[in-house]
């Protein structure tokens, strides 16, 4: 028995030292695999078409307190289209972001609007810039332009108020934040026209214009 298992492993030894010279002794190298690009997935057949609803349900915001519907899908999944073809609805412009949302909760309540993505649209405060003329000071400045000094030396790094000269060039506050209530992405320019013609005749504010 024991002569048994010496022939085996005598064998065993004898090939793998063989085939791992004649490994040694050949050119030919072991050919490498590589896998195709992308991961390896099996490819489902008969695939229905997936087609996207003409409506979803109402969305709720995760951190805000809303429950206001959000419209259809095509008004969530799209931005303004910067069309010609397609026209903007303005409402109305308040400095107030409660005013805006008093006159857009009023807007919401209309049926004929119900189908519309009616939303506040922030117009960001703008500067601009004055020459300061002979007679001109600081404090007149300030208050041509219902400013206070220190607003103006510290938007324009001004150390010494009195030390202005003629010709120079400073930067004041323009316009400042407003709110402008909007609909957006109306196909026909008829369509916005009666709606503005309705919100009219309800004493509402409306304005019709040509998306930019």
């Amino acid at each position: 028995m024991n002569k048994s298992y010496f022939i085996i492993i005598a064998t065993t030894t004898l090939v793998i030292v063989v085939g791992f010279f004649l490994y040694l002794s050949t050119e030919n190298k072991i050919p490498t695999i590589y896998p195709p690009d992308g991961p390896l997935r099996e490819i489902p057949a008969n695939v229905p078409e997936l087609v996207r609803p003409s409506s979803i349900p109402c969305i709720y915001s995760l951190w805000k307190n809303s429950n206001e519907s959000c419209g259809s899908s095509e008004n969530i999944f799209e931005e303004k289209k910067l069309n010609n073809k397609y026209f903007s609805l303005l409402f109305g412009t308040f400095s107030s972001e409660g005013d805006a949302k008093i006159h857009l909760k009023k807007l919401k309540k209309l049926k004929f609007l119900s189908s519309y993505i009616v939303k506040i649209d922030e117009i960001p405060a703008t500067n601009k810039s004055i020459i300061i003329e002979r007679g001109d000071t600081l404090s007149r400045i300030a208050e041509r332009h219902s400013l206070k000094v220190k607003k103006i030396t510290d938007d324009n790094n001004i150390t010494n108020p009195n030390n202005i000269r003629i010709g120079q060039n400073l930067i004041i506050p323009g316009d400042s934040l407003k709110y402008r209530i909007i609909s957006t992405n109306i196909k026909l320019k008829k369509t916005a026209e009666d709606l503005c013609d309705k919100l009219l005749n309800l004493n509402f504010r409306c304005q019709t214009q040509i998306q930019r």
